[in-house]
């Protein structure tokens, strides 16, 4: 099997726009797309925050952030409703989470 050094041989031969451009598509290919919830999913997430906020329970929250998807274990501490917030408490500190970013919940036990 021939063994290709990938883009590397042809770095030469490409101007500087191009390999600009060639780092914006592989970044691009990296990039996940939020998924789009329909209304059974919201609510049941929010069934879970109403109950982890009454009863104290510690969950995690994945939700998405900067163009990927994140999670985060904690106890939910309250919900803003101003401003659609959600303050979660982990061990180090409190972090504010919108709720709109959010997109499973579980219970941990």
């Amino acid at each position: 099997m021939i063994k290709d050094r990938g883009n590397i041989k042809w770095t030469s031969l490409m101007l500087t726009e191009h390999r600009e451009k060639l780092r914006e598509l592989f970044n691009r290919d990296n990039e996940q797309k939020k998924p789009e919830l329909d209304e059974q999913k919201k609510e049941e997430l929010d069934f879970i925050i109403q109950m982890a906020v009454k009863q104290n329970l510690p969950i995690i929250i994945y939700y998405f952030e900067d163009r990927k998807e994140q999670k985060i274990r904690g106890v939910i501490r309250k919900y803003v409703s101003l401003k659609d917030l959600l303050v979660i408490s982990d061990d180090k500190k409190d972090k504010y989470l919108n709720i709109h970013s959010i997109i499973d919940l579980k219970i941990s036990f």
